[in-house]
């Protein structure tokens, strides 16, 4: 069998094994998630080797989603980091055995005894220390050995991202909610970034009886590729580069024209709160470079989309 074939057949199988277990899965994640939301302390996330990571990986989700969370490497906590979980903590355990030994010290050592475990079976030692247990059992690893954790660690993995989106969903949790914990890199940005941060303030203005000439001289001046007709307090219309050159090629007497002739006079407006993502939307929808941010009684910038750009 090629390379391709084992591959994509090893991807189905840990898939197939997710859904067997999500079919004979009875765990009370109810009870998982209301523990987890009436955590008065933080979300302390633990466990032993590649469980380890599974836990590192989740402590991060979770803190990315507004529950305070972080990790402690059982060893380490069993010779002094246990100072570290408080009696108001709750501690979200995995282990693939539940016969993890530096796990156990940890669980029963530990001030706080509001413990969420993940295990194969309720019967092994970490079980019979948790206040509720979850049953993480997939039917073989798709290591050809069936020892190497791969399956079961993206089982534990999958189920530790569940319980995070049903918490960001009963408690609401918005955009707005994740920006706030993302606030760098290309993410944070889009998420944060609105128009009034974007927006050029020094619109050009021309009046309804301007000719072609005033105009050009406007748009060139502005260098925004445009001109508002009126005022900020009253714009009554936009002339863009793309306005010019079709009222240019359809007339006979070009330079006679006036502003009020060649102007849109319904310009697309947008709030100052608008988000990146909205303002997107707007230019793929209405198929325009400018959108003018305000209103037409109180113009206060232009937005074009070469600025969304430069935000990515």
């Amino acid at each position: 069998m090629s390379i391709n074939k084992l591959t994509i057949q090893s991807i189905e199988a840990q898939a197939q094994s997710l859904l067997d277990m999500a079919r004979k899965d009875n765990n009370d994640y109810e009870a998982a998630v209301k523990l987890i939301m009436s955590c008065k302390g933080k979300l302390v996330f633990t466990g032993m080797g590649k469980s380890g990571i599974i836990a590192r990986k989740l402590s991060a989700t979770y803190s990315s989603t507004g529950v305070a969370s972080f990790y402690v490497h059982p060893g380490e906590a069993y010779h002094g980091d246990l100072g570290m979980i408080e009696e108001n903590d709750v501690i979200f355990a995995f282990s693939n055995s539940g016969e993890t030994p530096e796990l156990i010290n940890l669980l029963k050592f530990s001030r706080t005894k509001a413990i969420i475990a993940v295990s194969q079976s309720k019967s092994s030692n970490i079980g019979q220390y948790a206040t509720i247990h979850l049953e993480c059992k997939v039917d073989k690893e798709i290591c050809p050995l069936n020892l190497a954790p791969t399956t079961s660690t993206t089982a534990a993995l999958v189920m530790g991202d569940a319980i995070c989106a049903s918490i960001m969903e009963r408690s609401k949790f918005s955009e707005k909610d994740f920006a706030q914990f993302h606030p760098g890199g290309t993410l944070g940005r889009n998420l944060l970034t609105k128009a009034q941060d974007i927006m050029n303030t020094k619109v050009p203005f021309v009046q309804k009886s301007d000719t072609l000439h005033e105009i050009l001289l406007k748009v060139s001046e502005g260098r925004l590729g445009l001109t508002c007709v009126g005022s900020a307090t009253n714009v009554v219309g936009v002339i863009t580069d793309g306005d010019l050159r079709r009222a240019i090629a359809r007339s006979d007497k070009a330079n006679s024209l006036t502003a009020e002739q060649i102007a849109t006079t319904k310009p697309v407006f947008l709030k100052e709160k608008a988000g990146l993502a909205e303002m997107h939307a707007v230019f793929q929808e209405r198929k325009i470079v400018s959108i003018l941010i305000g209103s037409p009684t109180n113009l206060k910038g232009v937005v074009q989309f070469y600025d969304l750009q430069k935000c990515n």
